[in-house]
């Protein structure tokens, strides 16, 4: 399928050249790579039609702690789906007795959500050292 013909008034018929030490065409090379466009000309282009320029910029930090925070988060969805299934077989009980077992079973894995919690909250500590301003 052919494109479509730009129009008259679009068409980019000039060349122009320009001379910059190597400083400068580092600093555009690396500028245009970050860039949404990614050449140097576009980059250009967009520099001199006064366009705003957007730069995409990663930061890896966060990649090392996704895994862990992944699996914290699976082990405390678990401990939540337990404590449901305590807590339905503690409602449907009518012995104390196994009353009092049931909510020592809940007590155990509230005490472990618990500590998972505080894993979490250490991790997003270390994050925001990292990400926030001092």
């Amino acid at each position: 399928m052919p494109r479509k013909k730009a129009k008259e008034g679009a068409l980019l018929q000039h060349i122009i050249h320009a001379r910059v030490n190597d400083a400068k065409f580092k600093q555009l090379t690396e500028l245009a790579k970050k860039a949404t466009n990614g050449s140097t000309s576009d980059l250009l282009r967009d520099i001199l039609n006064r366009r705003q320029i957007i730069v995409k910029t990663v930061d890896n930090t966060l990649a090392e702690y996704m895994p862990e925070l992944i699996r914290l988060r699976k082990e405390i969805n678990a401990i939540g789906t337990n404590i449901n299934q305590v807590t339905r077989y503690f409602n449907q009980c009518p012995e104390e007795t196994k009353k009092i077992f049931f909510a020592a079973r809940v007590a155990g894995l509230f005490e472990k959500s618990a500590s998972k919690s505080g894993e979490v909250l250490l991790l997003i500590e270390k994050l925001g050292e990292r990400w926030l301003q001092k």
